[in-house]
């Protein structure tokens, strides 16, 4: 399974903050004949939440989207206001019971971390503090006929716009890393965070077309400068450096916006990074496309989230239910209801 995902955040004017992120898979999510099938799970606090490792009792209520089968979230919010995210890093890492014990490590599974944490954890504060207690155990899962051993790292982010990429690359424990609010891919974090350097010249202004002085002896003029031309050169591709780029060069150039805009805008921005169907194809024969099978956007001050599935224009939302004592599943609909103004 190929999973190549962007997560991004954004401030309204007011301070509030709106976070998502796009699932692109190689698998379906949502279709009849889905490979990992999703839906919002709603965990209410002190529920028993199963594990495959070892079991633990929710201290915040939790709203995500998750795998249909267990307690897996693939991104979801808390009702403390951290969200967070999962995504596919190859170089993550993970270590035997026995090694973590030697370095007094809590055992967690790679799968589970995101429902961990934003049952556990309240803050990205509390995140930093306490998250040099666990490391990764190596242990493979079942997926059919497959046994895969998750790679992954993890992006959250809390209502006060304090971000985190938790990234185990060291031997199963994690490395620690400020967030720009944007996370894809393979490779690490502090590559991401290098490379966005080449970019910062990039500007939401477009250039004045004058005469420029090219040598002694030629003055020449910009060939255009018409609208967009201040971000020329801004990566256009759908590798993981490019989409990191231009998802962090854009929600860091957006116009002042009210909250009441806010999930518009965060959705203005994952389209810029949201891979269609059939461009891209892990082998040459194959039929099956990794591309953004939903895209989703958290409002973090309601505790609401906004998801569109690829299959369809409507979308779904949904806000975290305090008042639940039991663990709930809603399917996610997929629809083509627009407004119809003949």
């Amino acid at each position: 399974m190929v999973v190549l995902c962007t997560s991004v955040s954004i401030t309204a004017s007011n301070g509030q903050v709106f976070w998502g992120r796009t699932m692109d898979l190689n698998v379906g999510v949502f279709e009849e004949d889905a490979g990992l099938p999703a839906e919002i799970i709603n965990i209410p606090a002190q529920v028993s939440i199963k594990s495959n490792l070892h079991s633990w009792t929710s201290k915040y209520a939790v709203m995500g989207i998750g795998s249909a089968q267990n307690f897996n979230i693939f991104d979801g919010i808390n009702s403390a206001g951290l969200a967070g995210d999962l995504q596919v890093l190859l170089e993550s890492t993970h270590a035997s019971e026995r090694q973590l014990q030697k370095r007094g490590l809590t055992p967690l599974l790679g799968e589970e971390v995101v429902t961990f944490i934003l049952s556990n954890f309240q803050s990205v504060a509390e995140i930093k503090k306490y998250i040099s207690k666990y490391g990764l155990l190596h242990h493979p899962y079942q997926r059919g006929h497959i046994r895969s051993q998750f790679s992954g790292h993890y992006l959250f982010i809390d209502s006060t716009n304090d971000s985190v990429v938790l990234e185990p690359t060291d031997q199963g424990a994690f490395r620690i890393y400020d967030s720009v609010g944007v996370m894809t891919n393979s490779p690490e974090y502090y590559w991401h965070l290098t490379n966005l350097r080449n970019y910062v010249n990039l500007s939401s202004h477009n250039p004045h077309k004058k005469k420029t002085v090219y040598n002694n002896r030629l003055a020449l003029s910009p060939i255009a400068t018409g609208t967009g031309y201040g971000m020329l050169g801004l990566p256009g591709d759908y590798t993981s450096p490019s989409r990191f780029v231009r998802a962090a060069i854009l929600a860091n150039n957006l116009d002042p916006f009210p909250a009441t805009l806010g999930i518009n805008q965060l959705f203005s921005v994952l389209k810029s990074v949201t891979v269609p169907q059939g461009i891209q194809h892990g082998l040459r024969n194959s039929q099956v496309s990794d591309h953004s099978r939903y895209w989703v956007g958290y409002d973090l001050s309601a505790r609401r989230l906004y998801v569109q599935p690829c299959l369809g224009l409507a979308v779904n939302t949904c806000r975290l239910d305090l008042q639940q004592t039991h663990i709930t599943r809603r399917q996610i609909q997929v629809s083509n209801q627009v407004l119809e103004l003949n």
